[in-house]
């Protein structure tokens, strides 16, 4: 049995639908994680209460306002949508997931919100395509997937929703994600296998290296079907089907980020740690030259090189460092590969662009997916209030 949805329109966004409630099936477990943001949002501080002890039934979210560095009163109103709420669908309140996104340090326009709470019928069910949009700010489209996989003769069926174009940044991302799976999943492997796709998807990537206030990713295991997953080959199958519908879900957002043109993946392998890798990572796809670079389609690899140079480690020798875009391989033994230049700019004028960087120095890797910077992120972000 699957999650239903309900769109609905708050009063945040004038006419515009601009919130979703998702009934989830009665016994479903869920996990959570959320931003490591310092000013953390009120319905992201509530939430992580409510997953420690409530039985989840319900996830809320608005758009069009973040509900984040309000103060006292913020909190106020997190706590009247929750009552409302539970007042209408006849639960607890610890038994509902509150997400908000949007304009940080605006009050939301709470008596417009509990009007169309009282008075909104919750049983018109809508489907994954309307449920994404509801919960759209800058973005462009909406986001939303659902496949299937097969474990022998079972069927493992995912489904998600997300949001999320700017303020992007590995350790999650201005985002909101919903994803849900029919396998039955204790709360403890919930929330392991959680931490690992999200490690692959949602905390590798990036737009402009800020992290938001509100980001949450929600996984909810429906428990409609049964597999042996103590099993150690049916549980790595599944992980690699949870990981990879987790990372097709989260490049939405980066094919998505704001005034962005090029989707880039990095590999960076064959360090000495893991923690390495992911310093490298974390610094090419946040470099402003790297992403420029990459935007106006010029083939000067050196600005990858320069920015990886600049990182303090002992563990990268300037010798042993390979670097490929589109497999292309540029740079090798400290030198330039000659006779590359024409085949290189052809090829940085493709929508994707891959970048290997091979340290090799260890067995360790990580991908991250990234965007380019582009004229239009300016303009969008300079006009994001008004």
């Amino acid at each position: 049995m699957n999650s239903k949805f309900v769109t609905l329109q708050l009063g945040i966004k004038k006419n515009k639908v601009d919130g979703l409630l998702i009934q989830l099936p009665l016994g479903s477990t869920s996990s959570m994680i959320t931003t490591k943001n310092k000013f953390a949002a009120s319905p992201v501080l509530v939430s992580r209460q409510n997953i420690k002890y409530g039985q989840i039934k319900h996830i809320f979210i608005n758009s069009g306002n973040a509900n984040a560095c309000t103060g006292n009163k913020g909190d106020k109103n997190t706590k009247k949508i929750l009552h409302t709420l539970s007042m209408r669908l006849s639960c607890r309140v610890d038994e509902i997931l509150i997400m908000s996104t949007g304009i940080i340090g605006r009050q939301l326009p709470i008596d417009k919100i509990l009007e169309s709470l009282q008075t909104s019928d919750f049983n018109k069910y809508t489907d994954l395509k309307n449920a994404a949009t509801a919960i759209m700010t800058t973005d462009k489209f909406p986001k939303y997937l659902s496949q299937t996989y097969k474990i022998g003769q079972k069927k493992i069926t995912f489904r998600g929703i997300c949001k999320g174009a700017g303020m992007i940044e590995p350790n999650m991302a201005t985002m909101l994600s919903f994803i849900e799976t029919n396998v039955e999943l204790p709360k403890v492997l919930l929330r392991r296998y959680l931490k690992y796709c999200s490690d692959l998807s949602f905390n590798s990537i990036s737009v402009d290296g800020d992290m938001s206030t509100n980001d949450t990713v929600v996984f909810t295991s429906t428990g409609s079907l049964n597999i042996n997953i103590n099993n150690k080959s049916v549980e790595k199958k599944f992980l690699s089907y949870a990981s990879d519908f987790f990372i097709k879900l989260a490049s939405y957002i980066v094919k998505d980020g704001e005034g962005a043109t090029k989707f880039i993946k990095m590999n960076v392998i064959n360090t000495k740690s893991l923690t390495l890798a992911q310093e490298v990572s974390r610094k090419l796809s946040n470099s402003l030259l790297v992403k420029t670079a990459i935007f106006g389609e010029d083939p000067n690899w050196g600005r990858i090189i320069a920015s990886l140079g600049s990182i303090d480690s002992h563990y990268i020798n300037t010798t042993r460092v390979k670097l490929k875009i589109n497999n292309i391989l540029c740079f090798k033994n400290g030198m330039p590969i000659d006779n590359i230049s024409r085949k290189l700019e052809k090829s940085m004028q493709k929508n994707t662009i891959e970048i290997t960087i091979d340290l090799n120095n260890g067995r360790y890797k990580q991908s991250v997916y990234f965007s380019d910077l582009s004229y239009d992120y300016v303009r969008i972000n300079s006009e994001y209030t008004t």
